[in-house]
């Protein structure tokens, strides 16, 4: 026989009604979860930049004040005092009813508490999507290499590493480098010369450089890609050369090295 007592918070919220009920568990218990996602997306503004402990600190005071109370307010899994699944819901539904509710319940919860403390501890961590989805600039790095006028007679090296787009996690906008590797005839005056011939990189399918400086004594250039008008500077170059002693071609000429590294940083921020 089902006792006359008075509705408890889900009867009320729901008003007795058992297919209304499963909502409003639902939204209640991915409200809080809800939330700390909020707070981790507006953390990512660049105003938080230097004060990341403000929305941390406001994700930690929800994941602590939210998920207990919650818990009581809704009742929670009490093997040890021989409550099963559904009992706190038998006033106000029927066994069966209940029954279901206690599980999505005991559910919601462990949704609630592992969504709640991940997000807190990644906002503490200061993470951003990009680290896992990456973003098509960067995608697109080994595409950009291969639009780059190299002469034909270069010869490509290896495979680059499987985790390049993870070398830069600790910058708060997307930041990565490849570089691609060749065998080459050129000396090192040779490898200058193209790089600065201008003429061949605007007419590329990478397009113009500029700012292109070379150090005799390390062997290498750096040089940027020119932006268009009003945008960033988001690309710089760095090719160096090296001696390949015992490498050689088909006819026995001697090859060297030549390493061409495209780096990118969203908006022009700064490498540390």
């Amino acid at each position: 026989m089902r006792h006359l007592t008075q509705p408890g918070l889900l009867g009320r919220l729901s008003r007795g009604n058992p297919k209304l009920a499963p909502w409003v568990l639902i939204g209640v218990h991915l409200i809080p979860v809800a939330i700390v996602a909020l707070i981790w997306w507006i953390g990512l503004s660049p105003v938080f930049d230097g004060i990341h402990w403000v929305p941390a600190i406001a994700a930690t005071i929800v994941a602590i004040a939210v998920p207990i109370p919650m818990m009581y307010a809704f009742g929670f899994w009490g093997a040890a005092s021989g409550q099963d699944g559904g009992d706190q819901f038998d006033e106000d539904f029927t066994p069966l009813v209940a029954f279901g509710l206690g599980w999505l319940r005991w559910l919601l919860q462990i949704i609630l508490i592992g969504g709640v403390m991940m997000g807190t501890i990644l906002i503490w961590m200061d993470f951003r999507p990009w680290y896992i989805s990456s973003s098509p600039e960067i995608d697109a790095l080994p595409d950009d290499i291969a639009t780059m006028p190299i002469p034909d007679d270069w010869e490509g090296i290896g495979e680059p590493s499987a985790d390049w787009k993870k070398d830069h996690m600790a910058y708060t906008k997307p930041h990565a480098q490849f570089r691609a590797s060749f065998y080459t005839p050129v000396t090192y005056d040779e490898m200058t010369d193209w790089v600065k011939n201008t003429s061949a990189w605007e007419n590329s399918g990478f397009g113009a450089i500029d700012q292109i400086d070379c150090d005799a004594s390390l062997e290498w250039c750096d040089a940027e890609r020119v932006p268009e008008p009003g945008e960033p500077r988001e690309y710089s170059l760095t090719i160096s050369w090296h001696e390949a002693r015992g490498v050689t071609d088909e006819a026995g000429n001697a090859l060297h090295s030549v390493d061409v590294e495209l780096k990118y940083a969203e908006d022009g921020q700064s490498w540390q």
